[in-house]
């Protein structure tokens, strides 16, 4: 199994971090110290201070622009620490079904390693499905999750709930996510997987979800098709 930094320091890293933020400390517009400052700062290694920056970051409370550094992003924060999700979109008075598009192990490149907490290279699940309402596409959704949380996976899932699946098979439960939605135009690839024009409009979401102890248990990036007149997203995590 591959070595995993210290998830707790890397939470407890966010969670000070966000308290100076909230408190006043670091304002508006205001630089945070160096990547090699807070390393110094917390007696962290860099690995737990970029982990601890970029959920911040996808939060939307942080900014990290090229060269100049990590910026607070806005003042008005609103978090939820602990939601429950389920693993299935669901459009209200539609019967939600997915497929398996493509399944196989990637080796992690940057920034997907820093979101997974594992090493560059290290092997990665990855899943790409398409969701359908009422055997419509909706939605296609690429989830990652590290191999040495579940080995095998890709070859062992079929169907159904994948978080179920992941804590029946492997006891990883999701605790709570974290998700970033704008609006994008349709590129090729949704064009051909949820049958829309290019450039049309369509929602993305990119989904982080966390263990109980901190540490990730997976990435996904999905792209929803915009002529839907709405969408109830509910995720359950029991």
């Amino acid at each position: 199994m591959t070595k995993r930094t210290n998830n707790t320091l890397y939470f407890n890293i966010k969670e000070q971090l966000l308290k100076q933020i909230q408190s006043g400390h670091y304002a508006v517009g205001e630089k945070l110290p160096t990547e090699a400052e807070l390393c110094e700062m917390f007696s962290a290694s860099r690995t737990t201070i970029r982990l601890a920056l970029s959920e911040l970051e996808v939060q939307d409370i942080l900014e990290r622009h090229q060269g100049k550094g990590t910026f607070v992003k806005r003042k008005e924060l609103q978090l939820n620490q602990k939601r429950s999700f389920t693993e299935d979109v669901l459009m209200s008075g539609k019967e939600p079904t997915s497929k398996i598009i493509e399944a196989k192990v990637t080796p992690a490149e940057i920034p997907l390693n820093e979101f997974l907490n594992i090493p560059v290279k290290a092997p990665v699940n990855q899943l790409l499905r398409l969701r359908y309402a009422d055997h419509e596409p909706l939605l296609y959704e690429t989830t990652y999750i590290a191999w040495d949380l579940a080995p095998g996976l890709i070859n062992d899932y079929k169907d159904g709930s994948l978080f179920s699946f992941l804590e029946s098979e492997y006891n990883l439960k999701a605790h709570r996510s974290v998700e970033q939605l704008k609006p994008v135009l349709a590129d090729k690839t949704a064009s051909k997987l949820l049958g829309v024009k290019e450039g049309s409009p369509c929602l993305q979401v990119r989904t982080f979800t966390y263990l109980a102890d901190g540490s990730p248990l997976e990435y996904s990036f999905g792209v929803f098709r915009g002529d839907f007149p709405s969408y109830t997203i509910e995720r359950q995590f029991g």
